[in-house]
């Protein structure tokens, strides 16, 4: 990595977070900032002063923010300021999307875009993810705040769901949007006990529902599922309105935020979930990394 290279991650307490820090740092950037949960913050405590004493080690300056999932917008005004304050225009910019909420992901894409940074995301693919429940107890859906797109009146919903592990949160999302087609498609492969966990409890919950189209999308391939997820909802943004979001492996929430960008009259939302379990994954399998390609906009402190 370049010296004025800014790596922006978000604080968790899976080991993957540090882990993962100190893969990213072996060429030690210039500043890391480190965003967290203020929800979490007695729980990522430990891990954000082993982060600290890790960039203290090295002499990489660590800047870190705190967000809040109930007051997203916020939370965005503090990663664009974050953005203004380093003055990252042309620099080059590492978003570690591991442990990073998909919404903040969406966001810190979207400025970064806005700014004129070249982004690298990395994701640590993890060692294996517990045998129990992942997350439970799925708050209440949201757009995201300026990637909403442009809701057409009159005009049908279709819901496209990328899943993960967590049924409820694909009930939860269907309930509160009332689509008249949800498209659902489920993680291919075995990793992880995928196909009992994720594939085999989807088609089973949801197989007679009639507004309900299943099909297979690999976060793991080189486009994240990208083209498949296009040929999905290509038939309907001429006339309907069309949410996205994303449940299941973080990389999809690249290719949806790509999508986005390609076809803005799309939405994006998101479906926090109320707890995780603490012991969520361990270590690390591999690194996937990939480039942004961003033209850049105009953006403006003053911007709501």
């Amino acid at each position: 990595m370049p010296d004025n290279e800014v790596i922006m991650t978000v604080a968790s307490w899976e080991e993957r977070f540090l882990l993962g820090l100190k893969a990213l740092i072996k060429t030690p950037p210039s500043k890391v900032v480190m965003y967290f949960l203020k929800e979490y913050a007695d729980i990522t405590e430990e891990n954000r002063t082993e982060a600290s004493q890790i960039c203290r080690e090295r002499n990489i300056t660590l800047l870190p923010k705190q967000l809040t999932f109930n007051d997203p917008v916020m939370s965005w005004k503090t990663v664009l300021n974050s953005i203004f304050e380093l003055d990252l225009a042309a620099k080059r910019v590492t978003v570690d999307i591991t442990t990073m909420p998909r919404e903040i992901i969406w966001t810190v894409f979207d400025l970064l875009q806005a700014a004129g940074a070249e982004v690298t995301y990395a994701y640590h693919k993890p060692r294996e993810y517990s045998r129990e429940w992942l997350s439970r107890d799925p708050g209440r859906p949201r757009l995201v705040f300026k990637l909403a797109g442009v809701t057409r009146l009159r005009a049908s919903t279709k819901l496209l769901i990328l899943t993960g592990f967590d049924v409820d949160r694909v009930r939860q999302m269907i309930f509160f949007f009332e689509p008249e087609l949800t498209l659902i498609g489920m993680q291919t492969g075995e990793q992880f006990d995928n196909q009992a966990f994720n594939v085999c409890k989807h088609v089973e919950t949801f197989k007679d529902e009639r507004r309900i189209h299943l099909f297979d999308v690999n976060a793991y391939s080189n486009d994240h599922g990208f083209a498949v997820i296009e040929e999905q909802i290509k038939p309907h943004l001429e006339n309907s309105n069309i949410i996205m979001t994303s449940l299941g492996p973080k990389l999809t929430a690249v290719a949806l935020y790509k999508l986005h960008k390609l076809y803005p009259n799309t939405s994006l939302a998101y479906a926090p979930s109320g707890e995780f379990n603490t012991t969520y994954s361990k270590g690390i399998s591999e690194t996937i990394t990939g480039r942004l390609k961003f033209e850049p906009r105009a953006v403006s402190e003053s911007q709501p």
